[in-house]
């Protein structure tokens, strides 16, 4: 019985092809998620006015800027512009405070 089941066999040991896993160098994979969170945050901060939100966006921003490649230069679409953007979005929401202490108005 198992000399005709090994003859009627169709898989070929001949034609096996080892799996070897795909090698993921960390260089590979994209730096622009903690800079999209980031922008995300940063928004959702400056159109509810949670600063939480604000400083947790400055933070994955400053990740963004920290880990970004060496070939990625200029300002404009990298994570330079992406903490410049967290930092404005914090002076816009602080601004208030600030012009109410100097001119003494209370808000």
């Amino acid at each position: 019985m198992s000399s005709a089941a090994s003859t009627s066999d169709p898989r070929r040991p001949d034609a096996i092809v080892e799996y070897k896993p795909e090698v993921k160098r960390i260089e590979d994979d994209d730096p622009d998620v903690p800079g999209f969170v980031a922008l995300v945050l940063a928004v959702v901060g400056l159109m509810i006015r949670n600063r939480t939100s604000l400083w947790v966006g400055m933070v994955f921003s400053v990740e963004s800027y920290l880990n970004q490649r060496a070939s990625e230069g200029g300002l404009l679409g990298s994570p330079t512009a992406t903490i410049l953007f967290s930092i404005s979005t914090l002076v816009m929401n602080y601004m208030p405070e600030f012009i109410a202490l100097y001119s003494g108005v209370k808000i």
